[in-house]
């Protein structure tokens, strides 16, 4: 007969726990073991002539795309394939394909419905005489290093970021950060949630984001350069030989000013606004912040 003593309830709890918690145990390990066994991943490599194409895109991609530009004879584009569950590895196809004088790489992924899944990421490594007209992912990263001038770096959601462009270069994000790490052009780079960071450009036009910091150098400007964030902060590091007319403004925010020498002139400074000729040049510089604080280091 129990005897209805506290510690018999007690031990009687505890075995009942102790019995869940053998069957979570049991129930978990059987399912890292399905996804352990139901992953696998495979590699295509494919070559192209380089002297049937003078432009290359990669476009309708779903996975990462990278892209480098390399002394070499021939095009090479790897494909890196991954299947998880019932999905099978021939159900995602990628195309590379000449038309004219442009080599275009693009993949086919099966629409998933249920368990399992998959995707396929893109690597190209080109002579450095391939034009690039656009890098684009569908829900991935994209990265460039020494990208040609004039090329687009596009991705829907994720990251984008390009090392030692060789010209002017275009970044667009709708959903991740976007990272300059030397440019020898322009530098245009927007995204609608994420930050921007550029380093080392030759020169800035456009930088913006609706919903993060941006942090820029800015050595030279296009005739009419904008940093902007509607919700960040700005962060300007101005290049000694910047020539630029300067008008920063935060409706919600402070100013920092360091630096500056007899170059720097500024024309007006209020709670809000920041007017100031840099090197006594006319092109326009207008760094605006909605919430956020703004520095300018001269």
């Amino acid at each position: 007969m129990p005897d209805g003593s506290p510690d018999g309830a007690s031990a009687t709890r505890r075995g009942l726990l102790g019995a869940v918690g053998v069957g979570l145990g049991t129930a978990l390990a059987g399912c890292a073991g399905v996804v352990d066994v139901d992953r696998r991943t495979e590699t295509e490599r494919r070559t192209v002539d380089p002297a049937a194409v003078s432009t290359l895109a990669v476009t309708d991609v779903a996975g990462d795309v990278s892209f480098s530009a390399e002394p070499r004879d021939d095009i090479e584009v790897v494909a890196r394939k991954r299947a998880v569950g019932g999905v099978s590895l021939d159900e995602f196809e990628v195309t590379a394909r000449v038309t004219g004088d442009r080599l275009e790489v693009t993949t086919d992924e099966p629409r998933i419905v249920g368990l399992g899944g998959g995707g396929v990421d893109v690597e190209v490594t080109a002579p450095p005489d391939v034009d690039v007209d656009r890098l684009r992912s569908a829900d991935g990263d994209v990265h460039a290093a020494s990208v040609p001038d004039g090329a687009a770096l596009v991705a829907v959601d994720g990251d984008v970021s390009v090392t030692d462009a060789r010209g002017a270069v275009r970044l667009e994000s709708r959903d991740g950060d976007v990272r300059v790490d030397g440019a020898a052009g322009a530098v245009t780079a927007t995204t609608a949630d994420g930050a921007v960071r550029v380093r080392d450009p030759e020169r800035v036009e456009t930088l913006r984001t609706r919903d993060g910091d941006v942090v820029a150098d800015v050595p030279a400007v296009a005739a009419d350069a904008t940093v902007e964030s509607s919700d960040g902060d700005l962060l300007l590091r101005l290049g000694d030989d910047l020539e630029a007319a300067l008008t920063a403004r935060t409706y919600d925010g402070d100013f920092a000013l360091s630096g500056g020498g007899p170059g720097f002139r500024v024309r007006e400074r209020t709670e809000t606004r920041l007017r100031a000729s840099v090197n006594g040049g006319d092109g326009a510089l207008t760094a605006r912040t909605n919430d956020g604080d703004i520095t300018i280091r001269a």
